[in-house]
């Protein structure tokens, strides 16, 4: 009911339509698109019902262990037909009678002594223990997902911004090439070069919205509904990648929900093959009965009512059962070696991982500041160029290289920020230990206007 109150809420602010207006002037943040992703995601709904589902079977193994009750009632209508013989003058005579029958049994037992359901109900917790892990593992990896595609379309739409900046100027400088070529104060291939450079721009900036475009389907797809628009980043100083590699490592390796979820099963596992060697030992049980019985003896005979309780020690010892027992002790600890080696591997592939992220996100804090420079760098260029151009020192092709490559190193800056912040939530990831806190402090970093 929760989730239905929610979306009652937030789909009406993502929704295109009559809001769309609303939804231009307060577009919609990280946050919220997350909070949304988690309440209707599918793929986290997969887990939860399979949280739901070990769950049920830990309850259905533990039954085995608590008292078992049963009731049965029984009637019946009988008909008696019997010879009988006079001992003293050997004459036969038919005698028929019917009747009803009536019986009504309780039966309780109580398990005593069953090693082998006790390890298998141990073994459906820690199935439990994995489902959680998993849903978790899951959890991390959307918020991961939804990010990425995020920051796909700040990316794209930095772009837009750039190559309509830069298509304003050069729509001027078209205009005013123009002018100078009808004066004859510039030449036929100039007009062309800039010309074409402006159509260039076009092009891609054609490219460039269907790049946005296709971002927000990305993030309809992570949230099931339509988003208009989304926050853009604000913040101007991104901060330097905290700890330090081993640390981020060690923590990987002893938090990481895969890992996690992967020990649970060799616990798991373990517990099974306890359970499948246990079924070699005897079963004890108490079983407690009560009898009521009219016309319900041996085949339904006549009898007057009567009334049985009984109360008893079932031992059940197994002798021999066609080789299972031993078939289903390979088969757990083929299962456990299977997990042991499954873990390795995660352990392994988080650690490469996790120093991977690690240092991709020191090698992009630092590409944020190169690129800085490198804008800085080229805006001279260009304005040298531009500069040498007006003196005739120096042609328009060599102008609009410097511009294309300051539109360059300006796509450069901008992806760097945001290939930082994706290193910076997959360090988190991999070294799991991503919450929504962490969530909540991507989201600050972003401006609705």
């Amino acid at each position: 009911m929760k989730i239905y109150i929610y979306l009652l809420f937030v789909v009406p602010l993502l929704m295109p339509g009559p809001a769309a207006e609303a939804a231009d002037r307060s577009p919609s943040t990280l946050l919220q698109l997350y909070d949304l992703a988690l309440a209707t995601n599918p793929m986290l709904e997969v887990r939860r019902a399979s949280v739901l589902q070990a769950e049920a079977q830990q309850e259905l193994a533990r039954s085995k262990l608590l008292p078992q009750a049963s009731a049965t009632g029984f009637v019946s209508w009988n008909a008696l037909s019997q010879d009988t013989t006079n001992v003293f003058t050997q004459q036969t005579t038919d005698f028929t009678s019917q009747y009803q029958g009536l019986r009504g049994v309780v039966q309780a037992r109580q398990a005593l002594f069953d090693l082998s359901s006790y390890r298998a109900y141990e073994g459906a917790g820690s199935v439990v223990k994995q489902a959680e892990q998993d849903l978790a593992d899951v959890r991390m990896g959307l918020a991961t997902d939804l990010v990425d595609r995020y920051l796909e379309f700040l990316e794209a739409t930095d772009e837009a911004g750039y190559l309509q900046g830069e298509l304003d100027l050069t729509d001027g400088d078209l205009q005013r090439i123009r002018r100078m070529y009808e004066r004859a104060m510039a030449k036929v291939t100039d007009l062309y070069e800039v010309e074409a450079y402006a159509q260039t721009l076009k092009t891609r900036e054609l490219e460039v919205h269907n790049a946005q475009a296709i971002a927000l389907e990305k993030v309809r797809e992570v949230t099931g509904v339509p988003v208009a628009d989304l926050a853009r980043l604000a913040k101007a100083d991104l901060p330097p990648v905290p700890g330090q590699a081993d640390q981020w490592v060690a923590d990987a390796v002893s938090q990481h929900p895969a890992i996690q979820a992967l020990q649970h099963a060799m616990d798991a596992a373990a517990k099974s093959i306890a359970s499948q060697w246990a079924n070699h030992l005897p079963q004890l049980s108490l079983q407690m009965a009560g009898i009521y019985a009219k016309n319900g003896g041996f085949d339904n005979r006549q009898l007057e009512p009567y009334t049985v309780g009984t109360l008893g020690l079932q031992l059940t010892m197994p002798l021999y059962s066609g080789g299972s027992v031993k078939a289903g002790e390979r088969e757990a600890v083929a299962r456990f070696e299977m997990m042991k080696y499954k873990q390795l591997h995660k352990q392994r592939e988080i650690e490469r991982e996790t120093r991977t992220a690690y240092l991709n996100a020191q090698t992009g804090y630092s590409r944020i500041a190169s690129t800085a420079r490198e804008v800085d760098a080229r805006v001279k260029a260009r304005d040298g160029q531009q500069r040498g151009y007006e003196l005739g020192a120096t042609t328009i092709v060599a102008l609009l290289e410097s511009k294309k490559n300051l539109l360059k190193s300006r796509f450069a800056h901008a992806k760097a920020r945001y290939d930082y912040i994706r290193s910076l939530v997959a360090l988190r990831v991999w070294g799991g230990t991503l919450t929504r806190t962490d969530m909540e402090e991507l989201n600050s970093w972003l401006a609705r206007n």
